[in-house]
């Protein structure tokens, strides 16, 4: 093969990845973007609903809606609506929201999928966590509720997953204006409970997966094969979960 040839198909194969890497992105801006339309007409109906459960079908990828719930702040649940039971007495258009749901989920690697809970509840339902109103808020809560002087975290945002590699913290313990600290996490010390780890990635991901949130509360670190972001945290003043 000679030079030119070669040249003209690596340039193929670099043009190919650009757009394959852009219909991925534009992908998951969809997922993310159908997910938040189907939350926002339901919190409209049921503004307390916090998650839902549903069944989801292997064969069609299909959604079948089951339940509306919140969860108080002690950690217990409550019905907010049972689809099955009650379809005809409320007002959301139950079909158009399952149908929705069923296409922001379809596929295997969907952005979408960052809100569902990893294992099925008991009776085989899966449970979807309606995102909070302001993501990055919600982040630097729970952040705050194990490192209160948390000024920034690191993630890798590398493929399909998404993993928290160290907080910034402002030092206190140092007399120093501006003295930083940061901890890194380790399979003998976590930064916080798998679950809030679940938590966290999950809104740093569909943060990751919307532009104008992405432009906003995300620092790219190191070049274009660099997956590592710093996403910055407001300061709430809270520190519970």
């Amino acid at each position: 093969m000679t030079n030119t040839a070669t040249h003209r198909v690596a340039t193929a194969l670099r043009y190919r990845k650009l757009a394959v890497d852009a219909f991925h992105e534009a992908q998951a801006q969809y997922e993310i973007a159908v997910l938040d339309h189907v939350t926002a007409r339901i919190v409209e109906a049921y503004p307390e609903t916090t998650h839902l459960t549903f069944d989801h079908s292997t064969h069609d990828r299909t959604v079948e809606l089951h339940a509306l719930w919140t969860t108080h702040h002690g950690g217990t649940e409550e019905l907010v609506l049972d689809i099955r039971r009650d379809a005809d007495t409320t007002t959301l258009d139950l079909d158009e929201l399952a149908d929705d749901l069923s296409d922001a989920l379809a596929g295997l690697h969907s952005a979408a999928w960052s809100a569902v809970r990893p294992y099925p509840r008991p009776d085989r339902r899966w449970t979807l966590d309606l995102p909070p109103a302001d993501r990055i808020v919600r982040i630097a809560e729970l952040v705050s509720a194990h490192h209160p002087h948390a000024q920034l975290i690191t993630v890798d945002l590398a493929g399909d997953t998404c993993r928290v590699l160290d907080v910034t913290c402002a030092d206190t313990s140092q007399s120093d204006v501006g003295v930083i600290k940061t901890i890194s996490a380790t399979d003998e010390h976590p930064l916080w409970p798998e679950s809030t780890e679940r938590r966290i990635t999950a809104f740093a991901r569909q943060i990751h997966a919307l532009p104008h949130l992405r432009a906003r509360h995300l620092a790219r670190v190191g070049g274009p094969d660099e997956h590592t972001a710093f996403l910055l945290l407001p300061q709430t003043g809270t520190t519970g979960e």
